[in-house]
């Protein structure tokens, strides 16, 4: 008679198996945990419903290979009709459907199908085509709209500037931006209940405060003023605060090139003021180089997501306690990008 005999750790082994695998694994589980409690197979397979034979084939497979002899072997399944499918697709829906004469701009699975068919000679249905789409990373989403990006002539120019006063462990390097914070909420993804769709009133008339910002790159050190407007008055007036706040040496100011920073009221008060440099950017390069950036994702987000304000003062409250609680360690730690992580290189050395 075939009998299985087992030690502590085989048996507390099998009963965890029992427990936590699938049914017809637990199950075979069992038929060794009966053997070795005196059953004989043609008992077990009365107790659990399986004919003997069954019963004798795991119980000799548990002999042979112990726990896992008791998994299912693995299965082949039906074979793809097209083992190549998804490369197929992948190489096809990365080309636009002009390159290959068609009217339409976009793809659809429909006409993906006709193609792969008509030129490739590879007949698939409908929902394996989308299958192969998923499998090549591909979904199904909404383009944006961009602005034809110019490229800079003076790119390189700028970057090695950048770069230098970056390297220079005594320079005072502020990453300056400004931003619009409205009254309107900005509608974020957020957990609703199925079958319901949050409403947020919106202000009636829509205004906006304007934001001006710099980071210290060494410090972490944090500097913002909230604005009617944003003109080059306002950025004069936030350079005038950053001079009183760092009284002595060079200040170096990162910032893009719009026109407030570039305005002749600007390039006078630079003659006046020769402590003062504003380092440029590349065009387009704001969202890479200027860590200034993220401060306003985190802020936008952290006030605004999903949430209108009724009056300016209630923006302006929420802006300042936003940035009550902005330490340095968090600034840095936000800011974390090649310049930031740069300037903070020349710091240690300093």
């Amino acid at each position: 008679m075939l009998h299985i005999t087992l030690n502590d750790t085989q048996s507390a082994e099998l009963r965890q198996l029992a427990r936590q695998a699938v049914g017809r694994v637990s199950e075979r589980a069992h038929f060794v945990l009966l053997s070795h409690q005196g059953y004989s197979p043609p008992a077990i397979g009365g107790l659990m419903g399986y004919d003997t034979a069954t019963v004798r084939t795991w119980l000799k497979a548990y002999q042979a290979h112990g726990g896992d002899g008791l998994d299912d072997a693995p299965r082949s399944g039906r074979p793809a009709k097209e083992k190549d499918l998804t490369a197929i697709v992948q190489a096809q829906a990365s080309q636009s459907p002009p390159t290959f004469g068609y009217l339409q701009t976009c793809w659809t699975v429909a006409l993906l199908v006709l193609h792969v068919w008509e030129r490739l000679r590879v007949k698939v249905s409908p929902a394996t085509l989308r299958r192969a789409l998923h499998a090549a990373r591909f979904g199904w989403k909404r383009p944006k709209l961009a602005p034809a990006h110019r490229p800079d002539p003076h790119a390189a120019e700028k970057e090695a500037e950048l770069n230098e006063v970056l390297a220079d462990p005594e320079a005072i390097v502020i990453a300056e931006d400004e931003c619009d914070v409205h009254l309107l909420a900005i509608v974020r993804s957020m957990w609703q209940r199925v079958g319901q769709q949050l409403r947020f009133a919106t202000p009636g008339q829509n205004a906006k405060r304007g934001v001006f910002g710099g980071l210290n790159l060494r410090t972490g050190e944090w500097f913002y003023h909230v604005t009617e407007r944003k003109r080059s008055v306002e950025f004069l007036a936030f350079l005038t605060a950053l001079l009183t706040a760092y009284p002595v040496g060079s200040l170096y100011v990162i910032v893009d090139n719009v026109s407030i920073h570039t305005s002749r009221a600007v390039q006078q008060w630079l003659v006046t003021h020769p402590r003062v440099h504003l380092v440029y950017l590349p065009t387009y390069s704001g969202h890479r180089l200027n860590p200034v950036e993220k401060v306003w994702w985190a802020l936008k987000d952290h006030i605004a997501a999903n949430r209108s304000f009724k009056s300016l003062m209630d923006l302006e409250q929420a802006i300042h306690r936003y940035f009550t609680s902005f330490t340095r360690q968090r600034a840095l730690q936000l800011t974390n990008c090649e310049v930031t992580r740069a300037a903070q290189q020349e710091a240690v050395k300093k």
